[in-house]
């Protein structure tokens, strides 16, 4: 049975319709709120949580379309996460629920919502923790950070190789994220990353498509030497896992 999310639909019985119908003026002020993006205040303005995930969604949703164009999503999904209301409630508790992690010596994941085009993660990093090397195979990630210092390393696996065994990749961006600074990557560019933390440091991650069973399977290690690859600036050779 497919998923769906309380934004789906809405089944009611005649009284209930009536009852709806008595309480428009209030849901037409909700929607007004949860739409917020979409002119009803400034454009540089924040919005809350629920306006949030009906823009990713919007955004989300295009990937279906023959036109759709990952970097331009990712530029789009980036400007709305850019707007999102860190004190929104949702994220107040995300932030409250992740105390609960500090002193464990590992990073801490909480996921925020899932639906069936996105979906949204609460990451936190103490001081000096890590995620190695990976990929997000057929996947666009944005990463927001809302607390902290983290610096993050974008690489290409290169067509060429470098040996029996081992993948040649190129560095193709390194950038130290401030709050309500964003990291991007796409399925072809930047997919494979690299996170540290100067400081303790919570960040909100979106991907689109969500993770299913073949996206996780698919998804590897790298283990990438840290000199360059015969001297060649930028090129590391690696190992996959």
């Amino acid at each position: 049975m497919d998923d769906y999310s309380r934004r789906d639909f809405i089944r009611t019985s005649l009284p209930g319709f009536l009852g709806l119908t008595m309480a428009l003026p209030a849901i037409t002020a909700f929607a007004t709120r949860a739409n917020a993006f979409q002119g009803r205040v400034a454009e540089d303005a924040p919005i809350h949580w629920d306006a949030f995930l009906e823009a990713i969604a919007k955004e989300a949703a295009r990937q279906h379309l023959d036109d759709w164009n990952e970097q331009s999503y990712v530029e789009r999904a980036a400007a709305i996460a850019l707007r999102l209301d860190l004190k929104s409630p949702e994220l107040a508790q995300a932030f409250e629920d992740a105390k609960q992690g500090i002193g464990n010596k590992r990073v801490d994941f909480d996921k925020l919502e899932k639906q069936q085009d996105f979906e949204i993660s609460f990451v936190q990093f103490e001081k000096g923790e890590q995620i190695r090397h990976h990929d997000h195979p057929g996947m666009t990630g944005v990463l927001l950070c809302a607390t902290g210092t983290i610096d993050v390393w974008n690489y290409d696996e290169l067509d060429e190789k470098a040996g029996e065994g081992s993948l040649l990749l190129k560095q193709t961006a390194k950038a130290e994220l401030t709050k309500a600074n964003v990291s991007t990557l796409t399925s072809k560019e930047r997919n494979i990353h690299r996170l540290q933390a100067r400081s303790l440091t919570q960040l909100v991650d979106i991907f689109a498509p969500p993770y299913n069973k073949e996206r996780v399977q698919k998804s590897r290690w790298f283990d990438v030497d840290t000199e360059p690859y015969k001297g060649r600036d930028g090129c590391f050779e690696a190992k996959a896992s």
